[in-house]
């Protein structure tokens, strides 16, 4: 697809959806980072949280001297990040031809990230997303690699990477928003990147998952979801498999790609339904033996394989 471009540069036009909360402290340096991009035209959407620590007035006196930054009003009806992005794309304006990303509040973005994701998306893509450089205040970095051969379904157990590394060709960001306006399983959804994911896939659109780190993605106290690694996040995750928290994530994602799938992809999307809510040792074997087309980490298949057939997962 030829990317959007720009009036005057030709170079391709972006929005940019920024959600934010309490996240004062770190907005300069992200924002900043963001109007820098190389080779790109550049614009930025924000939406605050209910933000107490004066994020509302940063935003505001950042617009007032900075036209491509435009700030929408806070209605009250956030409550979490994925809320806040799902408002923001049913309510921010999108511009004709231009491309659309997301971003976090308290991250730094690689100068190239548009620049080499647009090229991806002219390959025939609808979506790009990458892997990150978690880094920390005391001067530790981890790559956290997602570029794991993709798998059939793995839509439906992980996502492709953090929000803050997509970008998305406008006619897959119309589906995102229309599915989000006729479909209450994909407002149920508690991770905007997973359900974006789900929605591309689901409906047979391709993905590119880059290696290459686009986004210095920070680690605090006060992340929502965080680089996903170390024992505590695998505790964490423990923790969900144990309540099944996993399990009913990936069955709304099932219905959400039922709700967008061409007709010839949903009998085994049905199939697959049947197992993620249906009981007994025949129906946990069923589902082990997918686990090869759920996960693309080779690793992650069989720890999920096994915790299936025992009916942990």
């Amino acid at each position: 697809m030829p990317a959007a471009s720009g009036e005057r540069s030709g170079e391709p036009a972006i929005v940019v959806l920024l959600a934010t909360h309490n996240g004062v402290r770190w907005l300069d340096e992200q924002v900043d980072s963001i109007l820098a991009q190389e080779g790109a035209r550049v614009r930025v959407v924000a939406l605050d949280d209910g933000s107490t620590d004066g994020t509302p007035e940063w935003l505001a006196a950042r617009a007032a001297s900075e036209p491509r930054l435009t700030v929408l009003t806070d209605d009250g009806t956030g409550g979490s990040s994925a809320r806040n992005f799902y408002r923001l794309i049913d309510t921010a304006t999108i511009h004709e031809g231009e491309l659309v990303a997301f971003s976090d509040q308290d991250d730094v973005w690689q100068p190239d990230k548009f620049s080499r994701h647009v090229a991806l998306l002219e390959q025939g893509n609808a979506g790009v997303s990458s892997s990150v450089l978690s880094f920390w205040s005391n001067g530790r970095t981890e790559l956290v690699r997602k570029d794991y051969p993709q798998r059939e379904f793995d839509y439906l157990l992980e996502s492709p990477g953090p929000g803050c590394s997509f970008l998305m060709t406008p006619e897959l960001f119309a589906l995102v928003r229309e599915t989000l306006r006729t479909s209450e399983d994909a407002r149920q959804v508690e991770y905007h990147d997973s359900l974006i994911y789900a929605i591309a896939r689901g409906r047979g659109l391709r993905w590119h998952i880059d290696g290459y780190p686009s986004v210095n993605y920070r680690q605090h106290d006060d992340n929502v979801l965080g680089s996903n690694q170390g024992a505590s996040a695998a505790l964490e995750r423990l923790r969900l498999i144990r309540e099944h928290w996993l399990r009913r994530h990936a069955t709304l994602l099932t219905r959400v790609a039922l709700h967008v799938a061409p007709e010839e992809s949903r009998p085994e999307l049905r199939r697959i339904l049947g197992y993620l809510t249906g009981d007994g040792w025949r129906n946990r074997r069923q589902l082990a033996r997918l686990t090869p087309r759920l996960r693309r980490r080779p690793r992650d298949q069989r720890i999920i394989g096994l915790l299936i057939t025992i009916g942990i997962w």
